[in-house]
């Protein structure tokens, strides 16, 4: 098992020194193509993601410094635990990744567990339910703008936190009684607090920037030179080619998926794909969580596999709800 576990990380890292140098000699090649790519992620961050999600994630720091997630955390501890397995602050952190989106669940599991108010069981199993989407872009952006009726967007967000919440049943198991929670006492001046909570605030979403900027430029690349074809070939037969280009460029970049999706018209395909592609979130918003997750001790891997249940789940339930709105 050990030979066979070293032999996977060596693959690995063989085929990310692959994808990393190819990248490279593709910005040295065309960078006037690609440059704009990385303008368009920075404008799109400065724009839409900077101003919505800064002030979530200092309010989501302050209140983890101040203790006031104590309140909401006793009086979710029991349907939570019974329901999910994990304890009520978690309520919070569900709440608000749904209220905002990408990555602002991942950010609050890393402040709660950095607090001390739940430990690194719960902060896994809340990573399975806690990775959503926001109704600003299903409901606006994908179902609005992209498709041009928002009952899309209502059918693809009921489907995407129902899927949520059905993953966080599946991860909920084996459960844990421990009923104790660490609630650590406030002891810092409030002006230590507040430059703490700023700090790490904007070095967040600095960081979420700097994923959107890349994988902007990453997913353009793999377009532009046609590495996606060999996944659209083999889906192609099954769901037709421009489908199959929608779901291969979801699972780079969310966003760019959704929009070829929804120019293949509405369709039990087309609405059910973006369901999956927005609730797997594509690579970019998989890797701003694992950024925040890792300080929380969540595995990778559990994640990872907990997204893919999620979008699987989400595909059908958007299936089941298009049959019946439409």
């Amino acid at each position: 098992m050990a030979t066979y576990k070293k032999y996977i990380g060596k693959t690995a890292v063989t085929l990310l020194s692959a994808v990393v140098l190819f990248s490279a000699a593709a910005l040295a090649i065309k960078p006037d193509v690609f440059i704009k790519s990385s303008l368009s992620g920075i404008k799109l961050w400065a724009v839409s993601v900077l101003p919505s999600l800064l002030p979530f994630f200092f309010l989501t720091a302050l209140m983890g410094k101040l203790g006031m997630i104590k309140w909401l955390s006793r009086l979710m501890e029991k349907p939570m635990r019974t329901l999910i397995g994990c304890g009520g602050a978690t309520a919070y952190a569900f709440i608000m990744s749904v209220m905002s989106g990408y990555p602002v669940g991942a950010k609050i599991i890393c402040d709660l567990r950095q607090n001390g108010i739940i430990d690194k069981a719960e902060a896994t199993r809340a990573s399975a339910f806690c990775s959503t989407s926001g109704p600003l872009f299903i409901i606006g952006a994908v179902g609005v703008g992209m498709f041009g009726d928002k009952s899309v967007g209502y059918t693809i967000f009921l489907s995407h936190v129902l899927a949520a919440l059905c993953t966080g049943v599946i991860f909920s198991f084996p459960r844990n009684n421990n009923n104790s929670h660490a609630f650590l006492p406030v002891t810092e001046k409030a002006d230590n607090v507040l430059y703490e909570c700023v700090y790490s605030s904007v070095i967040s979403v600095a960081l979420v920037g700097g994923f959107i900027c890349v994988f902007y430029c990453f997913a353009d690349i793999v377009s532009y030179f046609g590495l996606l074809r060999p996944l659209q070939f083999v889906l192609s037969p099954l769901f037709g080619s421009d489908i199959s280009k929608g779901i291969s460029e979801g699972l780079i970049e969310c966003t760019r998926g959704c929009l070829s999706l929804s120019k293949c018209g509405l369709s039990t395909y087309s609405v059910a794909f973006c369901s999956l592609v927005i609730s797997f979130g594509g690579l970019s918003a998989l890797f701003q969580q694992i950024a925040f997750l890792k300080k929380a001790e969540v595995k990778t891997g559990v994640f990872i596999s907990a997204k893919l249940i999620q979008g699987l789940i989400s595909f059908l339930f958007s299936i089941l709800f298009y049959n019946i709105f439409f």
